[in-house]
């Protein structure tokens, strides 16, 4: 296959396997979706496998559609590249993929020195909820806790360390409070204040009755302290802020490290782009300040 006569074919697909959709991949190309369909059914005769399939109302790839897709994704996009450096373009993109617990609490307080040290750089934040695969297709940085891919410079950001918390409203109710897990696995129901219990020897910081309330992230459960709902093991960065506020108090001070670190991970064979270099030196800017160390004043703590 001479993929020079054929590009067009090539670039359709690619676009269809990153958007999933016929239509969103034809509003893209600016071409009709019979267009677009011309152009699968004209690659998929010449590859001589099929590549997409009927999902429901929807489309999705076959095991050869996402072989060619993982292979395409990233020609692509160096081609972008490659075309941007050449006619010397004025901006550069970044996309970022990040968790919503990390954004939400450490990157976006922080964001407005990196825009105003960088106005020329377009950053493109995408939270994920899983860690993603780390790859160009997906983005061009990542902050993930599994930085084990090979050919990625991976960049301690911050160690992920669990304290306990509870809304001062529900710390000051006479009949006390419920528990919020998010270990939401059947048999590891509660294993995060079980564990907890025991490395800091508060065996008492568990339910007796065995009831606990479920939430699937950090976040959802922070939200649930925030409505006096109970009390929950969430990162010490994401919950500061709001215990030296006042608003919410730890039930202990021992912090409980979970070894899921946070890491920014770019490809190494990128890191000298200036946009991703730009990006890394800046996080170690910000990683070398000192407004997230410990508060000078002891954190009030609240028995159960």
């Amino acid at each position: 296959m001479d993929c020079r006569h054929n590009l067009r074919a090539l670039h359709t697909f690619e676009t269809v396997s990153r958007h999933l959709s016929v239509a969103a991949a034809a509003e893209e190309l600016g071409v009709t979706q019979s267009a677009v369909s011309h152009q699968l059914r004209l690659l998929g005769e010449i590859v001589g496998e099929r590549l997409i399939q009927k999902n429901g109302r929807g489309i999705a790839l076959t095991e050869a559609g996402r072989d060619l897709a993982r292979r395409l994704q990233p020609a692509f996009a160096e081609i972008d590249r490659s075309l941007a450096e050449a006619i010397g373009g004025t901006r550069d993109r970044v996309r970022l993929a990040i968790c919503s617990s990390f954004a939400q609490a450490w990157l976006v307080p922080r964001l407005h020195s990196f825009y105003a040290a960088h106005p020329e750089i377009d950053l493109q934040i995408m939270m994920y909820a899983q860690d993603p695969e780390l790859a160009d297709a997906t983005g061009d940085a990542f902050v993930t806790t599994l930085p084990k891919d090979r050919g990625y410079h991976a960049q301690l950001l911050w160690p992920e360390r669990l304290v306990p918390v509870v809304s001062s409203i529900a710390a000051g109710r006479k009949k006390g409070f419920g528990y919020i897990t998010t270990e939401l696995q059947p048999g590891k129901t509660g294993a995060d204040w079980q564990t907890y219990a025991r490395q800091s020897g508060r065996a008492d910081l568990v339910p007796l009755d065995g009831r606990w309330l479920f939430a699937s992230h950090y976040v959802i459960a922070l939200d649930m302290v925030r409505q006096n709902l109970g009390a929950a093991l969430v990162p010490d960065f994401l919950a500061e802020p709001e215990i030296e506020a006042g608003s919410l108090v730890l039930l202990h001070d021992f912090r409980l490290p979970t070894h899921e670190d946070y890491h920014l991970c770019i490809k190494e064979s990128r890191r000298s782009e200036p946009a991703l270099d730009a990006l890394l030196r800046w996080f170690k800017q910000e990683l070398g300040k000192s407004d997230r160390l410990p508060p000078k004043e002891p954190l009030r703590l609240v028995q159960p």
